[in-house]
């Protein structure tokens, strides 16, 4: 999706995967190398800007506040659904301006999130089954019904940038 992305939708990204809490992420590299817009793992409090990625770091999970991403702690026992609980964070802090994208994944994570989306009023994508690695995910959302989107990567992106391009809405004046 990222390498489909030009360096100036005007939009943030935020990254979500599930992560094995004992073991360190390489996704910031690796995706450093795929995308044309600068890629950081979210340390602390970090005010959201237009044309960046934010990566999830290990042992903990993203919200956002006020443009703002946050790093709670994941739970200790129990279910950690961090897509979810992230896309749900970004439709109470965006409303209508949110996007909530699924990609490719086992499981259902992502669906309630994109539920929330559209509720809110935002904009929901998933990867198109054939196209995913783990088609788990994208056909959780899509079974939901809670999916206005259905394409692969290229297509996703693709559709991201002329919604950046049509949008009259000053993503940077609201935290992106």
């Amino acid at each position: 999706l990222l390498s489909h992305l030009p360096g100036d939708t005007g939009m943030a990204f935020v990254l979500i995967q599930h992560l094995d809490p004992k073991h360190e992420s390489h996704l910031t590299e690796l995706l450093s190398r795929a995308s044309k817009m600068p890629v950081s793992e979210v340390k602390a409090e970090t005010r959201v800007r237009a044309n960046h990625v934010y990566v999830i770091p290990p042992r903990c999970n993203l919200g956002i506040s006020g443009g703002v991403l946050q790093t709670p702690p994941r739970p200790d026992t129990g279910r950690n659904m961090p897509i979810d609980s992230f896309l749900r964070a970004l439709a109470a802090d965006r409303g209508s301006e949110a996007l909530g994208v699924v990609l490719s994944g086992t499981a259902s994570d992502g669906t309630l999130g994109l539920q929330a989306i559209k509720a809110a009023g935002g904009i929901t994508f998933a990867q198109e089954m054939r196209t995913a690695k783990y088609d788990g995910m994208p056909r959780s959302a899509i079974a939901a019904n809670v999916v206005d989107f259905v394409l692969p990567p290229a297509g996703i992106a693709r559709q991201l940038v002329a919604i950046a391009r049509d949008s009259h809405v000053p993503i940077e004046a609201r935290g992106a």
